[in-house]
This record gives C-alpha cells, structure tokens and sequence, in this order.
C-alpha cells in the first residue's frame, strides 16, 4: 500500500518540472533567434578609400648624355646647375687662341651699324661718335687729374682704357671707317669678323632638350634604360655614388665637359618580395612620396627572379634633384581603392558569389551580391548601385548594396530571412 503511495507521489513531483521545462524550451526555441540577432552587429556602409603602401628603396635610371671636349683651351660656361634648356642652347665656350680685341671691337662696331641701317636710323652713328668723343675728353681729365695726385696706378688704368675709346673711335670715324659702306658689304665684312673669331672658339651646345648637370658619379653607362633590365640587385644594391664636378677653367681634347639629362621621361628600379606580385601589374598606376613632394609613375615592367621581383617604374613627372640622385628609400602607395567600405568580415559566400547580409526595411537579413575592388587587413572596398559580370557572351547587369545600406558585421551567427534588433 505504501509503495502505491510512494510511486503516486513521485507522478506529482516529476509534473512541474516536466511543465515548466517545456516552457523553457519553448522560450528558447521562440526567442533565440532576437536574443542572437541583438548580438549581432551590424554597419552603415559608406563611402571610403583603402591605401596599400609599400616601403622600398629605388634607384633612379635617366636618360642622360655625357658631352666631351672637342678641343683644348680655357672654358666658360653659360647654363647654371640644374638649368633646363633647350636643344642648341649654348653651355660652353671653349677658347683655343686669343682673340685680339681689336677684332672683337670691330665686330660689335659693325653688328650696331647693320642693325641701324636695318632700322634706318642713321643718326645713331652720328650719336656714337658724340658719346665716344665726351667719353674720351672725361678719360683725358681723370689722366691728368690722378698723373697730378701721383697715382701712377689709376694713371696706368686710365691709359688703357683711353687707348681703347680711341681705337674704337678710329674704326667707326677714321680713314677705314664703315660709315660709308652699304649693308651688304657690312655683312661680308661682319661674316669675315665673325669667321676669325669662331676659329679661335668652340661653342659646346647641348645636344638634346634637357636638364644641364656638371655632376658625374661613374654610373651613367650602368643605370640606363638600355640595360635597366638586366641590373641585379645584388650589385646594384652595393652603390655609392662618387660625386664629380667637371667645372674646371681649362680642358683638353675628350674630357667630359657636362652631361644633359632626360626630365620628360625617367625611371625607377626597385626589388621586392615575391608575394607582392599580385600587387604589381604593368600599367598600373602609383603615387611616390618624395621628400620634396609627391609624383605619380606607371608600372613599366615587372621582372620575377628566383628571390624576388624587380619592378620597373616609368614617370613623367619632374620632381626637384631627380636628376643628380642615385638611390632613394621612398613611400610608395601601391593601390587605391575607391567605393563602398565594407568590414572584410561582414563578406560571405552563397552559391559560389560574394555577398553581404542586407537588413531590408523590415529588418531582415537579406543577401546582396557585391564585387571587391580591394582588400587590406580589416576592410574591403566594394562597387555601389551596380556591378557588371559575364554570363556567356553576354554582359549582366547586378544589384549590389547603394550607399548608407545597413550590413551585418558577423553574418557567420546570422540566418538569411532572419529579423535583426
């Protein structure tokens, strides 16, 4: 009797645990996935930009021509350090004789009357003759004034230059004078004067439009673009430039006088990593931080090695002392992803496609198809509105997310179709 009892009493314990387990279940079971959805993060999209960049040491490839002497004597130059210029721009005189100056007077005497008699102005030369003639008068003053003093020095300077004034007023007004002469016989005489002192002067011009550098540092013939891809690192890494200034007063026959570099078109070698190859596609376009500033440049080659990759870079952009320097550790910013910002977390697969959950104005996850223009660590850059894929030979317009979309950040603890809090 008691045990009937005893069993009857334990039906009754069990029931309420039975009951309220069923609850819990249901509870669970209901309210899981809100209690799960407002855990689940998520993001406005917006618009934003994803940098890759690189640090690397370059070295800088010209196109530069070495010019020599083509005679001896005592040089002048005439293009600063760093100048640009234009072809047949004069760099350089080179005087292998004497020029009496006598001769060179008489020239600039003739070059004044063709361009009066070119402009018919013939008073001017009459004009000359009175400016000589007070020119002279003053210098006798000063002579007798610093011969009274005892300044035999002045007085020696004053002589000279007296000398001077005279033979030039004996070539415009004396006996030989061109006064008289027509133009056409000026200008033989004006060829004649200028033949004598050409003989006696080489001019150094530049052979190509450019940037005038008197520096050399002994590796012109190595970092050119006719062998710039043939260089490897592990000589061209052992560099150091030796800098030599050729500006000297007198030269001989082949010595290097100065050199013209190439500022429209240059290059950039450097070496990397080889699992960097992705990142590295001819024509690609990169940004260069300069200490000076900043220049774009395009991905010429890319040369893969067995331990690493050489790339190639072309610029046409002029950047301040390119043009005497050698190797340079520089910011390179390889990529630049432009669009919609998307945690790289937040991206998912379904059917093979890339995807985000989309919360809808209900505030269901829904997928939306996306494609990546570029990844870094944390985030990726997605296009906006619309993507275009190929299906046979057609091209397919898709639907992708638009800007302030809401995304879930962790779709992997999210269901499609499921309500987010």
């Amino acid at each position: 009797m008691s045990d009937k009892k005893n069993q009857k009493k334990r039906r009754v314990g069990i029931f309420p645990y039975l009951f309220f387990g069923t609850i819990v279940l249901y509870l669970l079971i209901h309210f899981a996935p809100i209690v799960m959805s407002s855990a689940a993060e998520t993001e406005v999209v917006k618009y934003d930009s994803i940098q890759i960049i690189h640090q690397m040491t370059c070295y800088i490839i010209r196109n530069e021509k070495l010019i020599k002497s083509n005679q001896e004597g005592e040089i002048k130059y005439f293009a600063q350090e760093g100048e640009r210029v234009k072809k047949g721009y004069k760099i350089a005189e080179i005087y292998k004789d004497a020029v009496d100056d006598a001769t060179r007077k008489k020239l600039e005497v003739v070059n004044q009357r063709i361009e009066n008699l070119n402009e018919n102005k013939e008073n001017l030369f009459e004009r000359d003759v009175e400016k000589l003639d007070t020119e002279i008068h003053k210098t006798i003053s000063q002579l007798k004034e610093y011969n009274e003093k005892g300044n035999l020095l002045k007085v020696e300077e004053l002589k000279k230059e007296l000398t001077s004034k005279l033979d030039k007023k004996r070539i415009i007004a004396g006996d030989k004078s061109f006064a008289g002469k027509n133009l056409e016989a000026l200008k033989q005489e004006q060829q004649q004067l200028e033949k004598k002192i050409n003989n006696s002067i080489s001019w150094m011009l530049s052979p190509e439009p450019g940037i005038v550098s008197y520096q050399i540092d002994g590796y012109e013939s190595i970092l050119n673009p006719s062998n710039m891809a043939a260089l490897e690192y592990e000589k061209i890494s052992k560099i150091e430039p030796q800098i030599t200034d050729l500006r000297v007063q007198k030269v001989i026959r082949t010595q290097p006088l100065f050199k013209i570099v190439d500022n429209n078109i240059w290059y950039m070698v450097t070496w990397l990593d080889k699992g960097l190859l992705d990142q590295y596609k001819v024509g690609r376009t990169v940004e260069f931080k300069f200490p000076q500033g900043q220049i774009k440049g395009q991905i010429f080659r890319v040369i893969e090695n067995d331990k690493n990759i050489a790339v190639i870079f072309k610029i046409d952009e002029y950047i301040e002392g390119f043009y005497k320097t050698r190797n340079i550790d520089l910011e390179a910013v390889v990529l630049n992803y432009e669009g919609l910002k998307v945690p790289k977390e937040s991206i998912l697969e379904k059917d093979g496609k890339k995807g985000v959950l989309v919360l809808d104005i209900n505030r269901n996850a829904t997928f939306k198809p996306v494609k990546v223009k570029g990844y870094d660590e944390v985030s990726a850059i997605v296009h906006s509105n619309v993507f275009y894929e190929i299906e046979g030979d057609q091209q397919k317009a898709v639907d992708t997310i638009k800007l302030y979309d809401e995304i879930v950040k962790n779709p992997s603890r999210v269901k499609e179709g499921q309500m987010i809090y």
